[in-house]
């Protein structure tokens, strides 16, 4: 170097060990307007300058501009040596915890763990990362793209070659499902290249991005499609990041292929039917029908329910599939997973709940006129109570109804020879008796259980006041209001719709100076009598017991914490299966609550647990499901009939435990004949082959 070079730069070194940085800087700049012939070296100089002093990033970028003319290998390792080695412990502790951390996730999408990154991260700003790529042997910088969007959209997303976390944060919240129905969410799809995967996990922690529960990680753009086709994941309609445009023809082509599978499968199925009508009614007429099992995750019990008429019919050495979204981000229209099903399986009956061939989600099945289609109607919907649903069965569509008892139902006129009843039951694998420990003795233990979820009545009212407007909203809510007021005052919960009507009709005449029209009367006795009684009902109970000073008393279910009066029993949500079973067995007394039926699912539950079930007693004239028809009253199943009955019934039973123990034992023993999946389904099957022999 030039001796006056030298002697500049010198002075300039002794400034920078003063701590005159900027002077050494100003000097080292004026050598390079005095000696551009050395340029490199000087600017070399200013680059390890800065690094020592704290300026990491400007000298990445002067070393750079260095290397770029130079392309000087001694160079390239001091700036790896400076900006990777010396947090290589970090990079790789990163790399290899996200990659444990995707092992045990259910949205990952990718292959097996490399054996080592291909890229080197060097420095991450706010708006672009440095790295070296290993396979090119280049140092190379990938800019952040802007994703913001003026508004919030409910819609799954896909977001390409996100580095930074902020972004990503900022689509999982923006476009979260606004109004979720169960545990139903948007997915957040996070699309990656070899080398903006091997940087992300190196640079980030995803920990925090898989508590949300809907990020989606994909480490090839070409798992994509595969994701759509096999796990039925929710297709994007936003996009953002770096490779919008050949992520979004990726989601197009699959669109357009989507179609065309599912036209192609409907004529292969249609095709097989045709030919195998004779086929289908030979397996039923045998007893071995295969079975398709249809069912959504987005349901409360109704998917349970069917898991365990499965897994009785695979008892029953039956052939079963099942279809069901696989996760709660995928899409809710499965009708290709459904034909490839059926192409696939060939089953002889399709077996669902609450469903008929004839409504248009399954507008897709009706060339399949061979096979057999079973309803299993559990809830009381409008479809299920309808005339046209029954005029609309075909030859080949049977119904499974609890409503034995119930008018409403039995106007509806299905076909009797197509029609079949039977109680609802419970799975005596997981309902059974356990050996519990003192933990959960004390846990889930109490004189007196009752589980259901409570509403709060008042804002019932208001919700439903306001699907009106103008007086008829103000109305029908000072109506719900009076008759909360009813309720409490004089502790009747009334039952029939004849009650409601005369009611209704006695405050209109007192608040409107005349009577409601019938069609006006009929809607509110339907709601009134329907949903808003059992609200009111479940609590007069609670206020029941605990007004008589009960306080070994346990409320399951949500809603009960909200109000003071019940908050010191509240015990939140059951869970389903297991932990029930041993709440219903640690409880002396499980009371019957459901004002619609006598027939639930929590007797089953209750007696297959080996715990005493005091049912409640309802008209017969409104009781849908009546368990007197099954069980007989007195002594298989205990029944209480209002206030006084309940208190001296529940202080007769905590006081005789010889008897309360009979009565559970003897409830067992009838349940394990009779309320069973692997029952229902034994009578399912003997009463299909009747029907179709």
């Amino acid at each position: 170097m030039n001796m006056q070079l030298n002697d500049y730069m010198n002075r300039a070194f002794d400034h920078e060990e003063r701590g005159a940085l900027e002077e050494a800087l100003q000097l080292c700049r004026k050598c390079l307007e005095e000696f551009p012939e050395y340029q490199n070296e000087i600017e070399l100089e200013i680059a390890k300058m800065n690094y020592r002093n704290g300026r990491k990033e400007n000298a990445l970028l002067q070393f750079l501009l260095v290397y770029f003319r130079t392309e000087d290998e001694g160079l390239c390792g001091l700036i790896l040596n400076a900006y990777y080695e010396n947090r290589k412990e970090e990079w790789d502790g990163r790399y290899q915890e996200n990659y444990r951390l995707l092992e045990n996730y259910a949205y990952f999408y990718g292959g097996e763990r490399p054996k080592e990154p291909c890229c080197c991260p060097l420095w991450m700003g706010e708006k672009y990362i440095w790295y070296y790529n290993k396979p090119e042997k280049k140092f190379q910088r990938y800019e952040r793209c802007a994703v913001k969007m003026e508004e919030e959209s409910d819609a799954a997303c896909l977001g390409s070659g996100l580095l930074w976390l902020e972004d990503i944060y900022y689509l999982e919240k923006i476009t979260r499902k606004k109004e979720p129905f169960l545990d139903m969410e948007n997915p957040l799809l996070l699309v990656y290249q070899r080398e903006t995967w091997d940087l992300f996990l190196q640079v980030q922690d995803i920990k925090g991005l898989m508590k949300s529960d809907r990020i989606v990680f994909y480490d090839n753009i070409k798992r994509l499609e595969p994701s759509f086709w096999k796990d039925g994941m929710s297709t994007p309609s936003v996009f953002a990041g770096s490779q919008t445009e050949e992520c979004f023809s990726a989601v197009r082509r699959f669109c357009s292929q989507y179609a065309q599978e599912v036209r192609h499968k409907k004529e292969q199925a249609e095709a097989y039917y045709k030919e195998n009508g004779e086929k289908v009614m030979e397996h039923i007429q045998s007893g071995r029908p295969k079975l398709l099992f249809i069912t959504s995750r987005f349901t409360t019990a109704v998917q349970y329910h069917i898991r365990d008429c499965m897994a009785a019919a695979k008892e029953l050495g039956l052939e079963t599939e099942l279809v069901i979204e696989k996760n709660r981000l995928c899409r809710t229209d499965t009708s290709d997973l459904i034909l490839r099903k059926i192409t696939e399986f060939h089953p002889d009956i399709i077996f669902i709940i609450d469903h008929f061939r004839h409504e248009e989600p399954w507008e897709f099945l009706k060339g399949l006129k061979s096979i057999v289609w079973i309803c299993w109607a559990q809830d009381p919907l409008k479809e299920i109570f309808s005339k046209q649903s029954a005029l609309k069965q075909t030859e080949r569509d049977a119904v499974i109804s609890e409503f034995y008892s119930c008018d409403e139902f039995l106007k509806a006129e299905y076909r009797k020879d197509r029609l079949m009843y039977y109680p609802l039951v419970a799975s005596h694998k997981i309902y059974r008796s356990y050996a519990l420990s003192e933990k959960e003795k004390a846990e889930y233990g109490s004189d007196i259980c009752l589980i259901c979820h409570k509403g709060s009545a008042e804002n019932y009212a208001k919700q439903y006041a306001d699907n009106f407007q103008g007086t008829v909203r103000d109305f029908i809510y000072e109506l719900y209001s009076s008759y909360i007021a009813y309720v409490r005052n004089t502790e009747n919960v009334l039952m029939k719709p004849e009650e409601y009507r005369i009611f209704i009709q006695e405050y209109a005449k007192l608040n409107c100076q005349g009577a409601l029209e019938d069609e006006a009367a009929d809607l509110i006795v339907e709601d009134m009598g329907k949903h808003f009684k059992c609200l009111l009902y479940r609590e007069q109970i609670a206020d029941w017991l605990i007004d008589a000073g009960y306080t070994s008393l346990k409320l399951w279910g949500n809603g009960w914490s909200e109000t003071e009066k019940y908050r010191p029993y509240a015990m939140g949500a059951a869970e389903n299966g297991e932990v029930m079973a041993k709440i219903l067995q640690s409880s002396k007394i499980v009371i019957g609550n459901n004002a619609y039926l006598t027939g639930p699912a929590r007797v089953a539950e209750t007696m297959l647990s080996g715990a005493f079930y005091l049912g409640n007693a309802i008209p017969s004239e409104v009781d849908a499901s009546d368990i007197r028809v099954y069980l007989k009253e007195g002594e298989d199943v205990i029944l209480w009939k209002d206030k006084e009955d309940l208190l001296e019934k529940v202080k007769f039973y905590l006081e005789h435990e010889e008897e309360r123990g009979k009565m559970a034992a003897r409830g067992q023993r009838k349940a394990l004949e009779l309320l069973t999946y692997q029952k229902f389904m034994e009578h399912t099957l003997r009463e299909v082959t009747s029907m179709f022999s």
